[in-house]
């Protein structure tokens, strides 16, 4: 694998409550955990290249494709399958392997979808609970002690008197674990009532156990935010009192993670019920299809994903964040406030790509040094929980609505800040209170949906392929739609580059997007281009939300390496 340096510096007057954590060798992709990097300090280079493990591959089969004879050919093994993603595999390569390579002679036997390496991603950091009064809590209540402007917070008292308690939502914390036995947490612990290998409480997908044990304090802090147990009389309080964690650990004792033991974290979620899950991490420099695939199916699911949008001060509209920046209606990307209701200084933000702000510097929550450690931290992925506990209570609330009829009320009852407009598509930081007790505007907006009615392209012709996108409702104006292009084949090098958005006329129900292939390398295989649709504030997208085209290769027919 290779290493990237992690920076978890805090804030200097907080030095006392944190230590800072520094690994060796050239970072290569952000930390999206809880801490900010110190002032003068990036928390990494937004612009440099992926890490990647250097003993795995993500690779989706094409439809109908058996890749076994593949697998062996190429000395590797398949070591796990999810059904639920297209029949994604996660792939073992043999010893010293070239990971370029392997991923190269995966796209030219023309037998999937696509092959990827598995990118490292980074952890990125009124009850009667004694830190609520003190004046700790700032963040769900604050009077302007340390500091603070008063009214500066989530509402969470207001919020409270309408819906305090969410006992049937099970939020997933997909992290670094959970401290199972931390005297806020262990009472609103999901229990899985049927383990089958030790899985109480939720999963080890690195170690492939039972045992989401917290060896690093992320989780903890993040689980304490969203769910630490109300009016107990010790410690903390969470957003919503009363909800069911399930601790799903994928990010070691570094800080480190890969994008298979994430998607693992992501399935096991979407298959024992969860309703929202939890993603205080991500990094630059990559696009994972099979990270967007995992969390296409828990939309699919009808589960909303809350991920911190990053602490390196970027516009992740211009440089992208994932999975934040996943173009995705079920993501809701989060920013950093402060005490005074500002911007963190660190925060990322992003007028198309971060949904809104919530609480994140300094936040004092759970830790993972004994069961009754807190401490404060910072960073978007302190945000993110704020989020995830508050959607838990409006799902309480509202228990039939779906998950956008969720994300609606979230977003479109914040409050208004000068610091957070034309910073994110809401302008406003989380509003507890607004969001249980204000209807979001009414709004008919169409139904967008992709199929590809010419699947077949080819190189000879060359013939080309084409998707057509359809609208339901009227047909009054037109309609831009915005879409993403994976799959083997290269934007601009295997066919005509295509700008990621058409337009349907005034008085159309559709418009055609054409593949029109071009011969970049004799010999290359068949290759594939897949079309998803994505979201937009002006449209819905169906679950016909992506199709794919084939460029058949001019000179042979598709073949094993």
């Amino acid at each position: 694998m290779n290493t990237p340096r992690l920076l978890f510096l805090r804030h200097a007057g907080h030095a006392r409550q944190f230590a800072a954590h520094l690994g060796a060798g050239l970072i290569a992709l952000v930390l999206v955990l809880g801490a900010a990097p110190a002032r003068g300090q990036g928390g990494g280079n937004p612009a440099a290249a992926a890490s990647y493990c250097g003993d795995r591959l993500l690779v989706k089969p094409a439809v109908g494709a058996d890749l076994a004879l593949l697998h062996g050919r190429l000395g590797a093994a398949k070591l796990r399958e999810f059904p639920e993603i297209g029949g994604l595999q996660v792939v073992q390569l043999p010893a010293r392997a070239d990971v370029p390579e392997l991923v190269a002679a995966y796209q030219r036997s023309g037998l999937v979808e696509y092959a990827e390496p598995d990118f490292i991603v980074h952890a990125l950091l009124t009850p009667n609970d004694f830190r609520y009064w003190d004046g700790s809590l700032w963040n769900l209540h604050n009077t302007g002690i340390y500091g603070g402007t008063p009214g500066a917070d989530i509402h969470a008292p207001q919020g409270w008197d309408v819906q305090h308690t969410a006992p049937n939502i099970i939020v997933a914390d997909v992290d670094t674990g959970v401290r199972l036995t931390h005297e806020d947490i262990a009472p609103n612990l999901w229990t899985n009532p049927a383990p089958t290998i030790g899985d109480v409480h939720g999963i080890n997908a690195i170690t492939g156990t039972g045992d989401p044990s917290d060896d690093y304090g992320h989780g903890t802090h993040v689980a304490g935010i969203f769910g630490a147990v109300g009016n107990n009389a010790v410690g903390v309080v969470g957003v919503a009192w009363q909800v069911q964690i399930m601790a799903c650990k994928f990010i070691d004792a570094t800080g480190n993670g890969s994008i298979s033991d994430a998607i693992t974290c992501l399935d096991y979620a979407r298959a024992h019920g969860a309703k929202i899950v939890n993603a205080s991490w991500g990094g630059y420099g990559f696009a994972s299809a099979a990270l967007f695939d995992a969390i296409d199916s828990l939309r699919h699911a009808g589960i909303l994903l809350v991920a911190a949008c990053g602490n390196d001060n970027n516009d992740n509209d211009t440089n992208p964040l994932y999975p934040a920046s996943y173009a995705l209606d079920n993501i809701i990307a989060v920013a950093a406030t402060d005490r005074t209701d500002n911007r963190a200084w660190f925060s990322n933000y992003g007028a198309r790509t971060v949904q809104l702000g919530a609480p994140g510097s300094p936040v004092f929550s759970c830790w993972n040094g004994s069961d009754s450690d807190y401490r404060y931290d910072d960073g978007t992925s302190m945000a993110a929980p704020h989020v995830s506990g508050a959607c838990a209570l409006v799902w309480a609330h509202f228990p039939a609505e779906t998950y956008l009829s969720i994300r609606n009320r979230v977003l479109a009852n914040t409050d208004p800040l000068p610091s957070l407009a034309g910073r994110t598509v809401s302008g406003g930081r989380l509003d507890l209170y607004q969001a249980l007790t204000h209807a979001p505007p009414a709004v008919n907006l169409p139904t967008v949906t992709v199929t590809a009615p010419v699947a077949a392209a080819s190189e000879s012709g060359p013939t080309p392929g084409v998707f057509r996108i359809s609208r339901s409702g009227g047909t009054a104006n037109p309609l831009t739609v915005y879409y993403m292009l994976t799959g083997t084949a290269q934007n601009g090098v295997d066919y005509r580059t295509l700008p990621g958005a058409v337009t349907i006329p005034k008085g159309y129900g559709s418009a055609t997007v054409t593949v029109m292939p071009v011969d970049a390398q004799p010999n290359d295989g068949a290759k594939t281009v897949i079309l998803t649709l994505a979201a937009n504030a002006a449209y819905t997208v169906g679950r016909a939300d992506r199709a794919t085209v084939t460029i058949a290769d001019n000179t042979t027919a598709p073949s094993l390496p």
